[in-house]
């Protein structure tokens, strides 16, 4: 199997790793392809694009309606591969479903802020680790000057406080708008969170990062990338291996 160089590390490294190790193995080391494309990263994904394009259009004039995101999401998933549908999904019902959940989103989302960023890319340097690289989907700035950096998910139930305040992609966010030149300990971050529930919503949960939240963060890549640099990959059996596209080469291992 062919290896790939890490050239930078990612929250999305850092998180498969703490999910599986060996899954880290498979998809970023060996490079192993996935044998298919999960029905709720293809889902995620083409609503992430949806909203993404509102908030560009708004960054560059006219907001797009709502039946322009459904053509974006559309759009987006007819260029996914291979998916693989769970629990009696199919394209119909989700297509119904992230039209309800786009319309649930233009309800919802705030006309006075000001956008300042989208999809903004971010790297910031840790000792012993190659670049952190990431992008921040939505840096705004509310009428009272207040800087929110969000992230935004879909979810198939509401979020608990704990799960907020602890969510390592918007620590990363914190570091990454530090880098791009925010004061990070006066940015406010946010998750906003399309439910796919009976009734969809959108619930917006509000945090903040502290310096120390950040340092522990750091500790964390650190000790993280040790462990791949010793090889230290070895399988973690829970609930994700139902679904996981690497699973085949996970039992031959």
């Amino acid at each position: 199997m062919p290896e790939g160089p890490i050239t930078h590390f990612s929250y999305s490294q850092l998180n498969t790793y703490l999910s599986c190790p060996l899954k880290y193995r498979l998809q970023y080391v060996e490079l192993i392809p996935p044998a298919f494309t999960s029905v709720a990263l293809a889902f995620g994904s083409a609503l992430h694009e949806a909203v993404g394009a509102y908030y560009q259009s708004r960054l560059e004039g006219e907001a797009l309606k709502p039946d322009q995101m459904h053509d974006v999401y559309r759009a987006t998933w007819q260029d996914a591969e291979n998916i693989k549908y769970f629990n009696g999904d199919n394209e119909k019902t989700l297509l119904q479903k992230a039209k309800q959940l786009i319309d649930v989103f233009h309800e919802n989302v705030s006309p006075d802020t000001l956008v300042l960023g989208v999809e903004e890319f971010f790297e910031f340097n840790i000792e012993g680790v190659p670049p952190f690289q990431g992008y921040i989907d939505l840096i705004e700035q509310s009428p009272d000057g207040m800087i929110t950096v969000a992230d935004l998910k879909t979810a198939a139930k509401k979020l608990g406080d704990n799960n907020v305040h602890s969510n390592l992609q918007l620590t990363a966010y914190s570091l990454g708008a530090e880098a791009l030149g925010f004061d990070p300990d006066s940015l406010t971050m946010r998750l906003d969170v399309l439910t796919k529930t009976k009734s969809p919503e959108m619930v917006r949960y509000e945090t903040t990062r502290t310096h120390l939240e950040r340092d522990r963060f750091v500790k964390l890549v650190k000790q993280v990338w040790s462990a791949i640099e010793r090889h230290a990959f070895f399988p973690r059996d829970d609930w994700h291996c139902a679904q996981c596209a690497w699973a085949d080469h996970c039992r031959e291992w």
